[in-house]
């Protein structure tokens, strides 16, 4: 979720994002999809895109995967 916010936010389509950073655009869409994982080389292949530190992406990250973990844990018990 986080890639997709910040491609958003940036007003890019996911296309040109994949072309500015070197990502496969297949990759890309599964990335955004959640199919996949960012490795590191993803990741700092993405920063230089966006004006947004490792760290900052980090705790994005970090904030969107606890917020699923909440919602599918309401999903499960609901």
């Amino acid at each position: 979720m986080t890639i997709i916010e910040l491609r958003r936010t940036k007003g890019m389509a996911q296309e040109m994002l994949a072309l500015e950073s070197g990502v496969d655009r297949g990759y890309m869409g599964g990335l955004e999809r959640g199919r996949h994982l960012p490795t590191l080389d993803t990741i700092y292949r993405l920063l230089p895109v966006f004006p947004i530190s490792f760290t900052q992406f980090a705790e994005r990250f970090e904030s969107n995967l606890r917020k699923a973990q909440r919602e599918m844990k309401r999903n499960d018990n609901g």
